[in-house]
């Protein structure tokens, strides 16, 4: 019999979880549902999985785009968009940056954009039509 595993959390390390997590929640529009000094988790509306941010004293963010001389990325998270100009332009707001260095394709039509979240990692927000 195959146990039932189920996705509870995707967890990023940083150094200033609550902050992270503030930006997560705007961005999602989720909530705080759990937190302890250097665990912080919020929730995704309509998902029953978590971004979670965890303190990491020695964090080193990665470097976009990746370099094998620094810190490269682990994973990133995908988010659909509807309207992804005003997905990013929200996401800017709350504090994101957006790399010069894009993957696209422009001859592809909307696809996606890479932004750094305000610990550095990346993250793309998704054109779901």
């Amino acid at each position: 019999m195959i146990p039932l595993i189920k996705l509870q959390s995707f967890v990023l390390d940083c150094k200033e979880p609550r902050e992270l997590a503030k930006f997560y929640m705007s961005l999602v529009s989720g909530e705080i549902v759990y937190e302890i000094e250097s665990f912080v988790s919020v929730s995704v509306p309509g998902e029953t999985s978590c971004i979670s941010c965890q303190f990491d004293e020695d964090y080193i963010p990665p470097v976009w785009p990746n370099s094998r001389s620094e810190q490269m990325k682990m994973a990133h998270l995908d988010f659909a968009v509807q309207d992804i100009e005003a997905a990013v332009q929200y996401a800017l707001s709350l504090g994101a940056l957006r790399p010069e260095t894009q993957y696209w394709q422009a001859d592809w039509g909307p696809q996606w954009i890479t932004l750094l979240d305000p610990a550095g990692h990346p993250f793309c927000l998704c054109v779901h039509e």
